[in-house]
């Protein structure tokens, strides 16, 4: 009988192979092997291999195409312009959307990214939001919600003047493709106040009609808005909320696939508990992701790069920028901090991002610039702003001819 011959395999690879392989694969798929070898488990803390991920994570960048355009908005003079170009060379003035209705009312984006070549904004004071195709140039305004409006209690009987005024922020737009249609995310809260002092001296309510005010009526709730049925209605959630807004809107929420993120930090408690929040438009369900401690940043923005969530902070005392990106959701082991940019002196304020992981800022000398985080270096777009009155913000949005209401036809 022929002799069976046994052959063995080793099973170990070599760790030059090994590298190659992990450095690129998604950070989800790459620590789930971290606990097959302890080599593995300590990758982020090897110089070479982090130099390899980050220029593989890099090159995996969508690229901007024809149809891809970054939009600037100049708060101090109220201007709007176009830059597009490989290099962001081409630089063209946009004509303010024809719904805003004073031409010196300042708008705030939502934000840094359009949903299918459709941006969200408000108008002044936040009380009006805008969906707008700057495309088309077609705008859609949102209508007011019904639950803003509160009567009093029945039961007060003081005679002082009251008013109440609702507080929405608006903390995400995107787009649910199980009901294929659109929809809006915001906090609500309802405040009261007394418009005329001088009724207090005759009608000074009582502890007990106070107490009525807080009642559960007043309590902050969430509430959603609907493109396809144009209504809103409460949503049943105990979300942390985010508590850095302007005009209506969060300052650091971003849109993933019908998920909408925005950081809670609470900058009172010495940023204990801070967090990410992620919310998925398609089944009402929010997740919480504790995020890195960032104490002594004076800075921290989220972005999306390369499809995944990654937080962004400055530290203004060094100059520095750290990017630390999220692997998977809900766990706060998987951030990993993937870049350092700096020192960067010349630097006054970051004031966007884009998808390929360009930090877009205001120098010292109020020029507009971009870092490449390809080369470390510093490009200036050919822009200066206003020393005195210079406050913006840069969005990207990619153009499309589609009407609002048929955005994903």
């Amino acid at each position: 009988m022929e002799k069976s011959m046994a052959v063995k395999v080793s099973d170990n690879i070599h760790d030059d192979i090994a590298f190659a392989i992990l450095s690129k694969l998604p950070l989800k798929s790459l620590r789930r092997f971290e606990c097959l070898r302890k080599s593995w488990s300590l990758l982020f803390d090897n110089p070479h291999f982090i130099t390899v991920y980050r220029k593989n994570f890099l090159s995996k960048c969508p690229s901007y195409d024809d149809e891809a355009s970054f939009l600037i908005y100049i708060h101090g003079g109220k201007r709007l312009y176009s830059l597009f170009g490989e290099r962001f060379e081409n630089m063209v003035r946009l004509d303010r959307p024809n719904i805003v209705s004073r031409q010196y009312t300042n708008l705030t984006f939502l934000d840094f990214s359009s949903v299918n070549g459709v941006l969200c904004f408000t108008e002044g004071t936040g009380n009006k939001v805008v969906l707008w195709n700057p495309t088309t140039k077609e705008f859609n305004a949102i209508p007011p919600s019904p639950f803003e409006s509160f009567s009093p209690p029945a039961e007060l009987n003081f005679k002082a003047a009251i008013e109440f005024r609702a507080n929405p922020i608006l903390h995400g737009f995107g787009y649910d493709c199980v009901r294929d249609d659109y929809k809006l995310i915001r906090h609500t809260c309802i405040d009261y106040c007394f418009p005329d002092s001088s009724d207090l001296l005759i009608g000074m309510p009582s502890d007990r009609d106070l107490s009525l005010l807080q009642d559960k009526s007043l309590n902050p709730f969430w509430e959603i808005y609907s493109l396809r049925s144009n209504s809103w209605n409460k949503l049943d959630a105990d979300m942390p909320r985010c508590r850095q807004y302007c005009n209506g809107f969060v300052t650091n929420g971003v849109n993933t696939d019908g998920v909408c993120h925005w950081l809670h930090l609470d900058s009172e408690n010495n940023y204990v508990g801070a967090c990410l929040i992620s919310f998925n438009l398609r089944n009402m369900v929010f997740t919480n992701t504790l995020i890195p401690s960032f104490i002594g940043a004076n800075w921290a923005k989220l972005m999306v790069l390369n499809g995944s969530i990654a937080l962004i902070t400055y530290h203004e005392k060094i100059t520095t920028f750290n990017i630390s990106v999220l692997g998977e959701l809900g766990v706060k082991e998987s951030w990993i901090k993937l870049f350092i940019v700096g020192p960067l002196p010349c630097v006054h304020i970051p004031i966007g991002v884009g998808k390929k992981g360009e930090i877009f800022l205001r120098k010292k000398d109020d020029e507009l610039a971009w870092i490449d985080l390809n080369t470390n270096t510093i490009e200036e777009l050919g822009f200066k702003g206003n020393r005195y009155n210079w406050r913006g913000q840069i969005v990207t949005y990619t153009k499309s001819l589609l009407p609002i209401e048929r955005i994903s036809y």
